[in-house]
């Protein structure tokens, strides 16, 4: 099998990212240096991690890529278009944005349940408890890339704006746990950076927790919500006013500006 490159949609934080076709399917390939300037990459090797579209692969010549296949259009829009920052009101979340993410749901949290349900990537996972696991994220490959996700299992728990203080002992349990594996890995607190997307790229809700200088980082100001806060607020984030960036491509960009 072979991906066609066609362009790059993005080159920044030592990766890049290429558009192209695997089985005349578009297709997107992410790898941490510039492949050979060739029209079509060999994509023959060990396939690390499959879930849904996505592959984690080592090649012949040991080189690891990931590629998404097939991909939307709207996943390679993403990469091309600009990002604006927007508010979102309580009542443009209830009326607009909630609706649309439940109309997604299903598809997009697959890959979650997948793990949480169908026993995949089980080599990934270094906790679980009845309240949630905690995984290897994708771009963790050596302790320079320590990256974890810690994933509730609690099913409605969509973003930060489902959480409540109900939710406190959990999170804090969360952290603690992560925290416990990096110290295994010579980490301390003080290395380590606590978030949540919002809005998230999958809507079941997971704890990033990532190596302050981890190359894969894309840090977004208005996009990566710290644990602290959402600590902090816990009761108030329903029905607070969150700023956040977004692709204007984005679905959700479109429904706040009525476009």
């Amino acid at each position: 099998m072979k991906f066609q490159k066609i362009e790059i949609l993005e080159n920044k934080n030592n990766l890049i990212t290429y558009y192209g076709y695997i089985n005349k399917k578009s297709a997107i390939l992410i790898c941490d240096k510039l492949l050979d300037e060739v029209n079509e990459i060999d994509l023959t090797g060990n396939i690390i991690i499959k879930n849904e579209n996505f592959y984690k692969m080592q090649l012949k010549n040991n080189s690891v890529v990931n590629y998404y296949y097939p991909v939307s259009n709207e996943m390679i829009e993403s990469y091309k278009n600009k990002i604006k920052i927007v508010k979102e009101t309580y009542k443009n979340y209830t009326e607009k944005i909630e609706p649309y993410i439940n109309s997604i749901r299903e598809n997009n949290v697959k890959w979650i349940n997948n793990i949480l349900v169908n026993g995949h990537e089980a080599e990934r996972i270094l906790y679980k408890s009845d309240s949630f696991i905690i995984i290897k994220n994708i771009a963790y490959d050596t302790e320079n890339d320590f990256y974890l996700l810690a994933i509730p299992t609690q099913s409605d728990l969509k973003t930060i704006r489902d959480l409540t203080k109900n939710n406190k002992k959990m999170l804090n349990e969360m952290k603690r746990k992560s925290l416990d594996i990096a110290k295994k890995n010579n980490l301390e607190e003080e290395d380590l950076y606590f978030f949540f997307h919002y809005h998230p790229s999958c809507y079941h809700l997971h704890l990033h927790i990532c190596i302050n200088n981890n190359k894969n980082l894309k840090f977004k100001l208005y996009r990566h919500i710290l644990f602290d806060f959402v600590i902090h607020n816990l009761g108030k984030l329903k029905e607070m006013e969150i700023k956040f960036e977004i692709n204007v491509s984005n679905p959700i960009y479109k429904l706040l500006k009525n476009l």
